[in-house]
């Protein structure tokens, strides 16, 4: 790493979070962001959130090597200069079509992995790997794998830059991947760890890559009223881009109050001071402390 290089790295990316901007420059959102046992919702600079120190940085011969301007140059400049960007941006969701597909899979895929959540999961995963009796049906070769990272944390270090600097690794899954764009009445949430994997209804043609793991889809937030769902399959490059009622929308909205309350890396629910926000948080479990035009505050309820 050089001196002049960038050490708060964003695994959140400033273009992705300008489009749930509240001010004409586009330099603020509001969010509910966790501190101790309080969360408080506020407006907050784009800049100041989703991100963390060095996250991008493994060790080279023993050298600091940071991949996070790989990752600007590599993806994040690529997508968010891409018609399908300018499409989102815009507010013209309703003009997405197939020919958006591979974009809308670039981005859903680099932000599922690029995440401190995503890392901590792997780490968690290596952990539940050395016990025999962890309940999670591990192959042999996993075990070993997980055992190797175990030994060598700089090897797990590495593995997750080069997920986060290349595509390569999900070539595999794009053919039959079905991707649907929900557009919404109401706006919409998101988070700093902005694709959130929910339950999938039983179908023999999805891909479940692990032992033992249950169908899900993934969700990403284009924006304040767009929703974009990829599920890993043989569908035969399904898309379909169509309207979703308040009630829809609101079970979305749920979900990502509940990721925030349940994951400790996701630090920020993205949202406006909409009419389900008090009710979703008093629900994921927080208690109202104090309410302003400007500052919500919560207290978590102790189990």
């Amino acid at each position: 790493m050089t001196t002049n290089e960038a050490h708060d790295h964003h695994y959140a990316p400033q273009f992705f979070l300008r489009n749930f901007a509240g001010d004409p420059e586009k330099k603020k959102i509001t969010t509910v962001a966790k501190s101790g046992s309080h969360a408080v919702w506020a407006q907050r600079s784009i800049a100041g959130v989703g991100f963390e120190p060095d996250l991008y940085v493994h060790l080279q011969n023993g050298t600091p090597v940071s991949v996070e301007s790989r990752i600007n140059e590599r993806l994040e400049t690529p997508i968010s200069k891409s018609d399908t960007w300018a499409k989102i941006v815009s507010g013209r969701t309703d003009a997405l079509d197939r020919s958006d597909k591979a974009i809308l899979y670039a981005l859903i895929r680099h932000l599922e992995v690029r995440t401190p959540h995503y890392l901590a999961t792997a780490r968690e995963l290596a952990e539940h790997a050395a016990s025999s009796d962890s309940g999670n049906p591990f192959t042999e070769e996993e075990r070993d794998m997980y055992a190797f990272f175990r030994a060598n944390p700089n090897h797990e270090n590495m593995m997750f830059n080069m997920m986060s600097t290349s595509l390569d690794w999900t070539e595999e899954s794009f053919a039959g991947a079905g991707l649907s764009i929900f557009r919404s009445p109401i706006p919409l949430r998101s988070s700093t760890i902005p694709v959130l994997a929910v339950g999938a209804p039983e179908d023999p043609a999805l891909r479940l890559p692990l032992p033992g793991m249950v169908p899900y889809q993934l969700v990403l937030t284009l924006n304040r009223n767009t929703i974009a769902i990829l599920v890993l399959a043989d569908f035969d490059d399904a898309f379909m881009n169509s309207e979703i009622d308040v009630a829809i929308a609101r079970a979305f909205n749920r979900h990502f109050a509940c990721q925030f309350s349940y994951f400790e890396k996701v630090r920020h629910l993205i949202t406006e001071k909409d009419d389900d926000l008090i009710t979703d948080m008093t629900w994921a479990p927080y208690d109202l402390v104090k309410e302003t035009e400007r500052k919500i505050i919560f207290r978590r309820r102790e189990a």
